[in-house]
């Protein structure tokens, strides 16, 4: 199983990328919230998690940007009647976050709403996933989720602006907002600086 990929970004697409890896370019399957999380410009490097789906003769490769996703994206696939493209083309038009909310809320009419996903599928996927998805069971904590990735998102962009590396700021960020949930996006710029400059 090959798990994640870092190489050089050879070309970025918004369903695509080739990554180069010591001579080797690998073809990656991707949703459009990986395209826009992912700020390289091609023939910086990248860090990419990824999901090798094997059936029968096909071996398909899909990257994504956070663990999270990958891992709803694992779930969905296990849904009867979601495939690959289905489940890339769910985190294409809701954040891995709004799947999670969306599903604790049993909201279907959002599912539905989504190309190639009808109502029986859309209850599928709330029926099978809802108890195997983690997610903190009230509304305040789906708030603050969303919250969470926007001003992740946010400051990511600010840092890559500054010239940081997206892979040492992910991990910077993540410990700070671990220990200051009210962080302003500002605040949280001010803090990664901080650590990044030690």
């Amino acid at each position: 199983m090959i798990t994640h990929l870092r190489g050089k970004l050879i070309e970025k697409n918004k369903s695509y990328l080739i990554i180069d890896c010591h001579g080797v370019g690998y073809y990656i399957h991707i949703s459009s919230y990986t395209y826009s999380s992912l700020l390289e410009e091609e023939g910086k490097e990248v860090y990419i998690y990824t999901y090798l789906f094997i059936k029968e003769n096909q071996h398909v490769l899909y990257g994504f940007f956070e663990k999270i996703e990958r891992k709803i994206f694992s779930y969905l696939i296990s849904v009867n009647g979601i495939g690959p493209s289905s489940a890339i083309m769910l985190l294409s038009n809701l954040t891995p976050y709004e799947i999670e909310k969306y599903i604790f809320q049993e909201d279907v009419n959002v599912f539905n709403k989504v190309k190639g996903i009808g109502k029986k599928t859309a209850q599928k996927i709330i029926i099978e996933l809802k108890d195997k998805i983690y997610i903190h069971k009230d509304k305040k904590n789906v708030k603050f989720l969303e919250k969470r990735i926007f001003l992740k998102k946010e400051a990511l962009s600010a840092l890559s602006v500054l010239g940081f590396s997206i892979k040492n700021s992910n991990k910077i960020l993540d410990d700070i907002l671990d220990k200051n949930t009210e962080f302003s996006v500002e605040n949280l710029i001010k803090e990664s600086l901080k650590k990044i400059a030690k």
